[in-house]
């Protein structure tokens, strides 16, 4: 009797996977080639010719914007490519150079190493500046601590050295040594015995970024220290970004062995000391997490934020598959990413990480076998899969812009009144004075109503009034980053007002903001405030934000049935958390949340979409996460309420209820020429108190 087929149920995962096709000059299928990416392209040099195992030097090149590929031709007068090869290394340097070395070729009396057949391995190092697309030969003097030659090995670029590790060599047995060359010299300057084997069959190396190493210290060098959930506060965020920490290079090594009973290894060391043998510092018995990632084959990864990405097929006698995996390198904790069904079928063969995208790129073709491919060690370049890890709050995290000293500079300003020059009033009819200098040089859109201003002279000192469409909670919130440049206070971190926040940062196009306010929803992202978050990120389009929000709510709407269900009822949670919570379906998403959406690109439909939003007359008021049940409801009164309409400055009022929801910036002299125009005597604005402190 055969197997009944499982139909497929849609997931989350489905909002965040798409899979393209690529058009160009598609490279032809291909073993042992590199894949490297660098400023928004795909880099693949080198290797065998499926079709006739012809070994090539062809570079193509595939532009992330388009999907287009282009097949790159040297220039007449620049330097030739390197000899052709498969299974060498490239690694990128400064962001802008691709450092080749090694592989297999065939032989020549010039490049004579190790002969086998007419196969040699090789030691060579080749640069390729991917600005002016032109290959720069490098020439290394001998040296005592020149490399073996070899392939299949492991290399990484940091701190202007290239490191070298493992590899085999051209009868297969394994190079026990690693190797550093320093790429401003062009000359080998160490070389140390190896205890392991290593080599790209089934390990991967990597290195932390130095300027997140502080934060990392937690749990690469100090295993010893108890585990907790990560949440990276301001401090801790300016402290891993201090230009001035002396870090040693650190490098990782993550190996999994013996496929049938997978053993998983983490190993830390340095390999810029000076020593006899390299010292390895094992954290394997550190990892953990609910689920662990199987034996992979080919590992590829990165660091993105305080994860590892690890990427790699995964083949058992049940399942071939291509696995994206995350570890938490604060708590070492394994978590894998699902893609939905778009890696579950067709081949996917070499994935690669897009840091600034927040995206895993996975390069395959979707209607090939991959354990067909896999033997043949065949890689494919027709189509490519596109991952989002944001929605699984995994992305690059904010950098302080301007040092802890700095910052408490800009809130001991905004303290002060004696500076202030300008005043805002905020929709609770509150004044907060302002530096209107401040303003002008880290708001834009307040720079352009200073604009229409006449200049500051010394005869024209007039105060300047601007009408602010929240109230002085969030407008202090707002004025704490324009001084600081960064969410650091208490009071910015309250989730009501980060949404708020986030909705200005949308609004008046603040993209440093938007980032902050963003990572801080990420932080804040738990059961009592999912709905807000979901509703927020919604109004920003957020995607990834939003997806992430639903997924808890979706998460906990389980938990928390199962614990009504129960004899004891609800067990260590509050009943009004479950209130806002989807109420269970056959395995659809609750009516009051709508689909996810793009952002619409005519003005027409953006203000025309409809979300869920909390019951209430007035359209402007903050969401709250303890409303009964949601209804669907134009969100559109919301934004048209905050957008910023120019009044003409004769209909200015001294009485705050005169003002709409708009922002408007006036002074007296304007008020007096617009009432000399029309026949009108003006009337000076009335003074509001000023508070004494905005904590």
């Amino acid at each position: 009797m055969s197997a009944t087929r499982t139909p497929y149920r849609p997931s989350l995962a489905d909002f965040t996977t798409e899979t393209r096709q690529t058009t160009g000059d598609i490279p032809p299928a291909l073993v042992g080639a590199s894949t490297t990416f660098v400023n928004n392209a795909v880099y693949v040099f080198g290797g065998r010719l499926a079709t006739n195992h012809q070994i090539t030097n062809h570079l193509y090149i595939l532009n992330l914007n388009t999907y287009v590929w282009t097949r790159h031709f040297a220039a007449p007068d620049s330097a030739h490519p390197p000899q052709p090869r498969h299974f060498h290394s490239m690694s990128v340097h400064k962001n802008q150079y691709l450092v080749l070395f090694g592989g297999m070729g065939y032989a020549s009396s010039r490049k004579r190493l190790e002969q086998n057949e007419n196969i040699c391995s090789l030691r060579d190092v080749c640069l390729f500046d991917t600005k002016s697309l032109s290959w720069i030969t490098c020439e290394v003097r001998p040296s005592l601590f020149t490399p073996q030659a070899r392939y299949a090995h492991l290399s990484v670029c940091a701190n202007d050295k290239l490191i070298i590790m493992g590899g085999q060599d051209v009868g297969n047995r394994y190079v026990h040594e690693i190797s550093v060359f320093d790429l401003i010299t062009f000359a080998w300057v160490q070389c140390s015995p190896l205890d392991k084997p290593y080599g790209t069959y089934r390990a991967i190396a990597f290195c932390p970024p130095t300027k997140d190493i502080a934060m990392f210290k937690s749990a690469l060098y100090y295993p010893e220290k108890p585990k907790k959930n990560f949440s990276l506060t301001a401090a801790e965020t300016m402290a891993s970004n201090d230009p001035t920490l002396d870090v040693d290079l650190t490098m990782c090594v993550y190996s999994n062995y013996n496929f049938t009973n997978v053993t998983r290894d983490l190993q830390l060391l340095y390999p810029l000391r000076t020593q006899a043998t390299v010292e390895y510092h094992d954290r394997s018995t550190q990892m953990s997490g609910s689920v662990l990632p199987p034996g992979l084959r080919f590992p590829t990864g990165r660091v993105i934020g305080h994860h590892f990405i690890l990427i790699g097929t995964y083949l058992s006698p049940t399942q071939h598959a291509f696995h994206i995996w995350a570890l938490n390198l604060v708590n070492l904790t394994w978590r894998r990413i699902d893609a939905g069904s778009a890696l579950n079928t067709g081949s996917w063969n070499q994935g690669f990480l897009h840091e600034d995208r927040r995206k895993v790129y996975v390069l395959g073709n979707k209607s090939q076998d991959l354990l067909k491919d896999y033997h043949g060690r065949r890689m494919n370049f027709e189509h490519l899969t596109v991952v989002d890890l944001e929605s699984y709050g995994i992305y690059p995290l904010p950098h302080a812009i301007y040092s802890s000293t700095a910052q408490a500079i800009g809130l001991e300003m905004l303290n002060e009144t004696m500076v202030a020059d300008s005043e805002l009033l905020t929709s609770d009819n509150v004044w907060v004075p302002v530096n209107s200098a401040v303003l002008s040089c880290r708001w834009p859109f307040f720079a352009k109503l200073m604009s229409q201003e006449e200049p500051r002279t010394a005869s024209n000192q007039e105060r300047c009034y601007l009408r602010f469409p929240e109230n002085h909670a969030v407008a202090v919130a707002f004025l704490q980053f324009i001084y600081t440049g960064h969410l650091m206070t208490a009071q910015q971190q309250n989730p009501q007002i980060l949404s708020r926040l986030l909705i200005l940062a949308d609004m008046y196009q603040v993209p440093r903001l938007k980032e902050l306010a963003t990572h801080a929803m990420h932080q804040n992202l738990t059961i009592t405030t999912a709905r807000l978050i979901y509703e927020t990120a919604a109004l920003t389009y957020q995607i990834s934000l939003q997806v992430r929000a639903l997924r808890v709510m979706l998460s906990s709407r389980k938990v928390l049935h199962e614990a009504v269900n129960q004899p004891g009822g609800l067990t260590g949670l509050d009943t009004a958390e479950s209130s806002f919570l989807p109420s269970p379906s056959n395995g659809s998403m609750s009516p009051g949340f709508s689909s996810l959406v793009s952002r619409p690109s005519h003005d027409d439909t953006y203000f025309s979409r409809s979300f869920s939003m909390d019951s209430s007359s007035d359209e402007t008021a903050p969401i709250s996460p303890s409303a009964s049940s949601p209804t669907s409801t134009p969100f559109f009164g919301i934004r048209r309420a905050m957008q910023p309409v120019m009044i003409p400055a004769r209909s200015m009022s001294t009485d705050p209820s005169d003002f709409g929801p708009m922002s408007y910036l006036y002074s007296p002299r304007r008020m007096a020429k617009s009432a000399s125009r029309s026949n009108t005597q003006p009337s000076s604005p009335t003074m509001r108190p000023v508070p004494a402190t905005l904590r």
